[in-house]
C-alpha cells in the first residue's frame, strides 16, 4: 500500500547515504569524475568463475575497513532513515517506527552489502588491478606515499562512477527489499500501529 510506497522511497534515499561512506573509501583515488561514462567493453562483463579475482575483491574490501565503517555508522544511519520515513509516512505511529527499526536492525546482514561491492570491483577490474589497489592500500597503512601507476588512475577515473552507481543501486535494492517487506508484516501483524487514512472529503 501506500505505506509499502513511502517505505521503499525513504530507504532507497537512507541506503544512498549509508554507501556514500564507502563511496567516499573506495573513490579515494578517482578524485575526478569521468566526464563521459564508462566504454562498455571486456571489463564491464563480470569475471565469473575465478576464484582468485574474487578472494582478492574480498580483500580489498576487508583492506578498506569498509565493514568496520559500516557496522560503526549502521545504527544511525537506520535512525536517519527512520526519521526521514516518519517525516513522509503520515500514518506511522512511533510504535511503527520502534518496531520497524528493531526487526531492520535485526535482519540486516551488513555482509550483503559489503558482497555487493565486491562483485562490483570484480566486474570493472582484473586481478592484476585489484593487487595493485591492495598494494596501494598497504602503503598508506605503512605511511608510505600511495601513488597509482598512469594506467589504474585513469581506469579509476573512467569506471568509478559507474561502479559506484552499481554497487549504491545493489545496496539500495536489498534495503528497500528488506524494508518493504518489514513495513508490510507491521501493517497485517500490528494494524494499531498505523493511525487511520486521513478523509480526503473533509474541507
Amino acid at each position: 500500500g501506500d505505506v509499502t510506497t513511502v517505505l521503499r522511497v525513504a530507504i532507497i534515499r537512507r541506503m544512498k547515504w549509508t554507501l556514500l561512506l564507502l563511496v567516499l573509501t573506495f573513490s579515494a583515488n578517482a578524485q575526478s569524475p569521468a566526464d563521459k561514462p564508462a566504454e562498455a567493453g571486456e571489463t564491464t562483463t563480470a569475471k565469473k568463475g575465478d576464484p582468485k579475482l574474487h578472494a582478492d575483491a574480498v580483500r580489498l574490501i576487508e583492506l578498506s575497513g569498509a565493514k568496520q565503517r559500516l557496522q560503526d555508522n549502521f545504527k544511525q544511519l537506520v535512525d536517519s532513515g527512520v526519521k526521514q520515513m516518519m517525516e513522509k509516512c503520515e500514518r506511522c505511529t512511533p510504535e511503527f517506527a520502534a518496531e520497524w527499526k528493531k526487526r531492520f536492525l535485526e535482519r540486516s546482514s551488513l555482509q550483503d552489502y559489503l558482497d555487493v561491492y565486491v562483485g562490483a570491483y570484480e566486474k570493472y577490474f582484473t586481478d592484476e588491478e585489484i593487487n595493485e589497489l591492495i598494494a596501494l592500500g598497504k602503503d598508506k597503512e605503512a605511511s608510505k606515499t600511495a601513488t597509482p601507476s598512469p594506467a589504474l588512475k585513469e581506469k579509476l577515473t573512467s569506471v568509478m562512477p559507474s561502479l559506484m552507481g552499481e554497487a549504491v543501486g545493489g545496496c539500495a535494492k536489498i534495503g528497500a527489499k528488506l524494508g518493504a517487506e518489514i513495513g508490510s508484516e507491521i501493517e497485517r501483524e500490528h494494524p494499531e500501529y498505523m493511525k487511520p487514512p486521513a478523509d480526503k472529503n473533509r474541507p
